[in-house]
């Protein structure tokens, strides 16, 4: 099990990530990949800029980023077979297809997906992997349920995406769990030279 001396929450700047303010620098996450739950296949229909320039990046490359959704929250309690929950905003299309596929019980937990979360050092003056997948590069997962109730919502109402762009974005929150016998490494990291590289899975 978990503790939380292992526990890890990267909050991430969504707002940043679209490009609102692209002066700064923050914490980037990207949810790059989700198919399953039946047929429920989100499509990379969001294309950003990306941030991290120059050495270091491995999971992308070039200018822009394809994605499904920008994170905001990646929490995970640190031990093989806790849950990661993520939270992210997503485009009017994918929104649809998960509320479609919500309207009735899930029948299928099963999800392929990725995420990938870039950070900076301000110290350092330089952009890192905060969290990467090392192998395989798509976790196999489950969606997780507590107290009988599966671990996956999409919010109704839209969010712009700032006072002066009348773009709408969707919050959507799930939490994973590794499928047996399905491990996965992962690469954490809070500077450029601070990485671990965790299992999860057993």
């Amino acid at each position: 099990m978990g503790s939380d001396a292992n526990s890890l929450d990267f909050k991430c700047d969504w707002r940043y990530g679209f490009n609102v303010n692209p002066s700064e620098k923050g914490t980037v996450g990207y949810l790059l990949s989700w198919s399953g739950c039946g047929g429920l296949n989100l499509s990379k229909d969001i294309e950003v800029w990306n941030p991290f320039t120059g050495a270091g990046q491995t999971v992308i490359r070039g200018e822009t980023v394809r994605c499904i959704g920008l994170i905001d929250d990646f929490k995970y309690q640190g031990g093989d077979t806790d849950p990661i929950r993520i939270s992210c905003y997503i485009s009017k299309g994918n929104q649809s297809n998960i509320r479609a596929k919500l309207a009735k019980p899930l029948t299928n937990t099963k999800v392929k997906m990725a995420w990938y979360i870039v950070s900076y050092d301000e110290s350092a003056k330089q952009w890192y992997e905060a969290v990467k997948l090392v192998s395989p590069k798509v976790a196999q997962t489950n969606v997780n349920s507590a107290e009988g109730e599966m671990q996956i919502f999409m919010d109704k109402d839209p969010e712009k995406l700032s006072e002066t762009l009348d773009i709408n974005v969707y919050r959507f929150e799930f939490e994973l769990i590794p499928q047996e016998k399905k491990k996965v490494r992962v690469q954490y990291a809070t500077g450029p030279t601070k990485r671990v590289v965790r299992q999860w899975g057993e």
